[in-house]
């Protein structure tokens, strides 16, 4: 089963699958992420692209010097809030050797949309519970 986004910078892959051992069978899934060019396949780039997206939808992103979200001042990614014709923005720069290399403005729907996509991600990092026959701890036992 895979789940693929590629919209407002993100490029996501979502697969998950069942793989048969000798010992039971375990469930895996692989998160591929990358935003504007910069991986964030983990879950700290992830929660920090997530916590972003949510302070500018609830209007907590201050206007002004860019913040760094990815990487460092010189290379990564950097966010600010613009306005335009009384409309805010969130301004995405990625930045390699000092230098601006592109450039995004989302808006409170595109912003919206990322927000679920890498919400999903997030999800897919989770911990799962597998049982299988070499788990020491086996399933709860229905009561009757």
């Amino acid at each position: 089963m895979s789940i693929s986004y590629n919209m407002d910078g993100l490029e996501l892959v979502i697969t998950a699958g069942v793989s048969d051992e000798k010992l039971g069978k375990r469930r895996w899934t692989q998160v591929a992420a990358s935003y504007m060019g910069w991986t964030c396949s983990e879950l700290e780039p992830l929660a920090g692209l997530k916590a972003v997206l949510d302070c500018f939808l609830r209007g907590r992103l201050a206007s002004g010097e860019p913040g760094i979200i990815l990487g460092t001042e010189h290379d990564g990614l950097l966010v600010t809030v613009r306005q335009k014709d009384k409309i805010q923005f969130l301004q995405v720069c990625r930045v390699a050797r000092g230098g601006t290399q592109a450039e995004r403005f989302l808006s409170f729907f595109e912003a919206s949309r990322l927000t679920i996509a890498v919400s999903k991600a997030l999800q897919a990092l989770a911990p799962k519970t597998i049982w299988g026959a070499d788990d020491s701890i086996s399933p709860p036992q229905a009561k009757a």
